[in-house]
């Protein structure tokens, strides 16, 4: 039943990944809906925090998943999803500080309405980076023990 412990390190990413896509999805909702009511407002700001604070986890268990492949044929069709979801980040991290510097100014970046255009972008960036790595998954079979030859 715990046999999972062995291979805790590969499990990781999928494990992790998925908070941080339902973070931004029901931020960007959030988003919408805020613009009528101001108590969800707050409530979006957390969700794309928290969120923003996870994606470099999910980052790092990627990279740590990535590494039996290293040297294999999978490295190729593992890298657009890597530096997408390496460069998605680092964007993510740099608005989430502005973000953060407008709001302790009472100035809110989020309660412009161009906010919401950025924010679809940022969630079609997310549905790509989501999309290159379930096609690892489901395509290459890559990290799926029992398909995959290369895990044990």
């Amino acid at each position: 039943m715990f046999n999972f412990l062995t291979t805790i390190t590969q499990d990781l990413h999928p494990m992790v990944v998925h908070f941080p896509i339902a973070l931004f999805f029901l931020s960007f909702i959030l988003a919408v809906v805020g613009l009528k009511r101001s108590p969800y407002q707050d409530m979006e700001w957390s969700l794309f925090a928290i969120g923003t604070i996870i994606s470099p986890v999910a980052v790092v268990t990627g990279l740590i998943a990535h590494s039996p492949y290293e040297e294999t044929q999978f490295a190729s069709v593992i890298e657009p999803h890597q530096f997408s979801a390496i460069v998605g980040t680092v964007v993510l991290i740099v608005f989430a500080i502005w973000r953060f510097m407008s709001r302790r100014r009472d100035k809110d970046i989020g309660r412009q309405s161009w906010y919401r255009w950025v924010a679809l972008i940022g969630l079609i960036w997310i549905i790509f980076v989501g999309g290159t790595g379930g096609q690892l998954v489901y395509e290459y079979g890559l990290n799926v023990r029992g398909v995959n030859p290369l895990l044990p």
